[in-house]
Formats: structure tokens, sequence, C-alpha cells
């Protein structure tokens, strides 16, 4: 908890660097109607905090450069106006095609949960307070998880302040889905590895299902990714030979199942976007330009530009690649089932990548792709840094559980 303090205490320091994205205005605005307020109202509400939020942003960059002679109030103000003014009497402030606005029609959850936030605080001021507590709450899931995988309290909290300083933390206090949508994560991963190692096995059940649901109800075509791959790793894991082939191993694969194919046929019966929709609108810049013949094939050349340039970025600069090898070789060595589990979470991200291969929203869609760094280096933690004598089951995350 005081790690959490501390880091909301840094949050308050942050300024301008909490900043509302496109997407958080219409969440905004979804929040507003929730809370009762008219399109009209609600777009309202919505895009001023949007353009004060923006403004104050611009001015604060702006002082930085060498030229700057007016005041950051004074550069604020006008790029606020000249926000409001462009878009006072739009719809929206991309575009109010249907088939756009559906792609956030079908994410309640994130708005939801904001709702009560924004009333009491007002959109900025309580989408901002919202995400600092998101990005809490994921870290605690990773301490939680991480003394229930047998980690060493030292070790743990490691894991929980990696999570707070890595993308992964940092896109959870944004306004976005992506905070809402790694808390559900988390706590799939927390319930799975608490049945592939037979504990606590109703409770893991219940963190698990409800946690699929977290995940389905912010963002279900990702939930869908994760669950299949979850599915496909877990049973694999069950044809293996090996300490995997149990009960909860198989009732972690089911729940797994179950849940790809329920957001599969949620998806079929409500009609909502699939990822025809969202390549068309990726290669149509917001459906602005007429529609691809073929985006399949679009994606596929896109994709790989994309990649090859994320590669050489990561040849210039290989922290994140080092770190990921290095939690992996932890993973693999220690990591008794938890490295399967970090796995799925990672090429999730690395598959909404895939999906949207477009620089400017890499970071954010594959911040999943840290999962691996945020559960490996504590163990490298635990088994070289930390504490290691005469451990005691109530230190070592209690004791081993009776078999099934």
């Amino acid at each position: 908890m005081l790690t959490c303090v501390l880091y909301a205490v840094l949050q308050l320091v942050a300024g301008p660097q909490f900043t509302l994205f496109p997407d958080s205005y219409r969440y905004a605005r979804a929040a507003e109607g929730y809370l009762g307020a008219s399109p009209a109202e609600a777009h309202r509400k919505a895009l001023a905090a949007y353009c004060a939020s923006r403004a104050d942003r611009a001015a604060h960059d702006r002082r930085l450069e060498p030229t700057a002679r007016q005041s950051e109030r004074t550069i604020s103000a006008g790029e606020e106006r000249a926000c409001l003014e462009r878009w006072a009497d739009a719809p929206d402030i991309t575009t109010d095609d249907p088939r756009y606005q559906a792609i956030f029609a079908g994410r309640p959850g994130y708005p939801l949960l904001a709702a009560p936030f924004v009333a009491g605080f007002g959109v900025l001021s309580g989408m901002r307070l919202l995400g600092v507590l998101t990005a809490a709450a994921g870290s605690l899931l990773v301490l939680g998880l991480l003394r229930s995988a047998g980690l060493t309290r030292r070790a743990a909290l490691a894991g929980q302040v990696t999570f707070l300083a890595t993308p992964l933390g940092w896109w959870s206090a944004q306004a976005l889905s992506e905070g809402l949508f790694t808390l559900g994560t988390l706590g799939v991963l927390w319930g799975g590895l608490l049945l592939c190692r037979r504990r606590s096995v109703p409770a893991a059940v219940a963190l698990t299902a409800v946690s699929y649901g977290v995940a389905a109800f912010t963002r279900y075509s990702s939930a869908l990714v994760f669950a299949a791959l979850l599915a496909a790793i877990t049973a694999g894991a069950l044809c293996l030979p090996g300490r995997a082939r149990h009960r909860g191993t198989a009732a972690f694969a089911g729940l797994s199942v179950a849940a790809a194919g329920g957001v599969a046929v949620a998806m079929r019966a409500l009609g909502l976007p699939s990822t025809q929709d969202t390549l068309q609108d990726t290669f149509t810049h917001h459906f602005e330009a007429p529609d691809v013949s073929d985006p399949w094939r679009e994606l596929l050349g896109l994709a790989w530009r994309f990649w090859r340039d994320w590669s050489a970025q990561q040849a210039a600069l290989p922290y994140f690649l080092l770190l990921t090898a290095l939690a992996a070789w932890a993973l693999v060595r220690y990591g008794d089932g938890l490295g399967r589990l970090a796995l799925a979470a990672a090429l999730t991200g690395a598959l909404q990548v895939t999906a949207h291969p477009l620089v400017l929203e890499a970071g954010r869609l594959g911040a999943l792709m840290w999962t691996p760094v945020v559960l490996g280096l504590p163990l490298v933690v635990d088994r070289h840094w930390a504490a290691r004598p005469s451990r005691e089951p109530a230190e070592r995350g209690g004791a081993a559980p009776d078999p099934l």
C-alpha cells in the first residue's frame, strides 16, 4: 500500500503528462450519457475536458522551446479556444460514421466504471483519479499473483514496482480502457495460476470467470484472442507429461474455451463489429476513404513493414529484448507454469499490434508484451537477491496444497 501511495504522489507532480486521448473523449462522452446527459450535453462536457487537457499539454511543450515568449497560461487559453471552436458543432472529433461509433459502443466496461468518478469529480479529474486507482489496483494484483506463486514479499514487491514502472502501469493510468482490461487479464492469470497449482479451486474458478467477464465487457475482441490463446496453451500443457496434467489445469482450459466461445457467440448474436470492420477503419482512415477490397492483404504488408521497423528499433536500443530474455529464462527455469500464462498475455499484446500495426498506437496496444518482464524479473530477485535463509511456509506464500 505504501508503494501505491508513493505512486499516487508521483502522479500528482506529473502535470500535463496525463492527457486525454481522442478515445478518452469518446469514453467520457459515453460516461456522461450513462449519467443521463443528452448527446449534445455529453459531447460538450467531454469536448471541454479534452480541449483543456490537450491545451495544457501543448502550452507546456511550447514553453520548453527556446523561442517561446508567451506565458503558458496565454498559450493554453488560445489552444483551448481553437479546439473548442473546431469541434463545437461536430458530433465527434473524428467521425460520426456509424461503423466507427459502433466500435466504441461495444465497449461499455470502462465508461461504466468511469461514470461515478466523472459524476463526483468532473471528466478530467475523475478520469485521472480512476487511472491512478486502476494502475495501483493492477500493481496489487501483480503482488498477490506473485505471492500465490510462492515468491517472497521482497520479490513480489519488486514485481509490483516493475508493473508501475513499465508501459503496463503507464497505460493503465491513462483515461483509456487499457487499465481495466489489464486488471481483467491479471485476474485471469491469477485464477489460472491457482487452478494449475491445485489451490483454492472454487475461489480460483470464480476469480477466473469474473476476470474473463471484465475483460470481455471492456474489449471483447482482445478478450477473445486472450482466452483462445490461454485455451490452446493450457490444452497443450495437458497433452504433455508433467505436473500440469491434473483436473485444475483441465478446469482452467475449460473456462478459457468457454470464455472464447461465449465472446464469439455474443459478437455474432449482438452484431458487434468484427476484425473486418476494424481493418476497414484502419485502411480508410476512420472510414473517410472508400473501403479497400482486400484489407487482410493490406494488413499483411503493413504488419511486415511495421515489425521490420520495430526490430530495427529494438536492435538499436534493446532494453526491452534484454529484459524479456532475462525474464523468459527465469520463467522457464523457476516459473512452474507461470511462464505459460505470461506467454499468452504477451502474445495477446503482439497480436493486437499485428492487427493494428500503427506506430502511434503500438505502445498502447502492445503493453501486454511487458507481462513476462513484470512476472519474470521478480523470480530473478527471488532466487538471487531476496533473503533466503529458512523460508517458512508463511513467507513463501502459504503451505503447499494437498493434491486433488
